[in-house]
């Protein structure tokens, strides 16, 4: 529906990354269904954003500095600071989620020293979700059109579909050790979705 509406890119991603509400009226809420049993899981949730979203695969950082990109594990935890105050309860029926926001959550802890790791981009700076749902905090910065890892990581979404592979190969394995065949001619998609 969102296709044949022809939904920007963008509107759809704030839409899914920002759902609440019964996942049955509020389609985008499904988002966070994709984990269908127990508690809703922060750190599957940011894991699973980053690479749907960044095309970034952040489980390295989980344990120790990523080997192969520049994600610490700072930034890890920091990120996954977006996604601890999402909650999810049953509705009247087996199927039915309604996904709400706990805005006064704790932060994401550091593993080694216990410590609460604030809310940050990745790749960028402190964010600000102060009496905020920090999911719309994270969507409005993941999707504005400054923000090249959206961009180019939808770029090269679209262009492995059309083409059978994408830019950079895997699709959602963008990193600094797996540059994109074509930095140009990615970029400048990038630019223009």
């Amino acid at each position: 529906e969102q296709m044949v509406e022809n939904t920007p890119l963008d509107e759809f991603a704030r839409a899914l990354l920002t759902g609440n509400g019964s996942n049955f009226t509020n389609p985008p809420s499904n988002y966070y269904t994709m984990i269908p049993q127990g508690k809703v899981d922060p750190v599957r949730l940011s894991e699973d954003t980053a690479q749907i979203f960044l095309g970034i695969r952040t489980q390295c950082a989980q344990c120790h500095n990523h080997p192969f990109d520049r994600w610490t594990i700072e930034d890890y935890y920091a990120f996954q600071s977006f996604f601890m105050g999402v909650r999810r309860k049953h509705g009247s029926e087996a199927r039915e989620y309604f996904t709400f926001v706990d805005v006064e959550a704790e932060p994401a802890k550091h593993p080694v020293d216990e410590r609460l790791m604030p809310h940050k981009f990745l790749g960028g700076e402190m964010a600000d979700v102060e009496d905020k749902d920090p999911r719309k905090v994270l969507a409005q910065w993941m999707t504005q059109p400054e923000n090249a890892l959206f961009r180019e990581n939808m770029a090269n979404r679209i262009w492995a579909h059309f083409f059978g592979k994408g830019i950079i190969e895997e699709v959602d394995d963008i990193r600094i050790s797996n540059p994109p065949s074509n930095g140009p001619l990615l970029q400048e998609i990038g630019r223009r979705l």
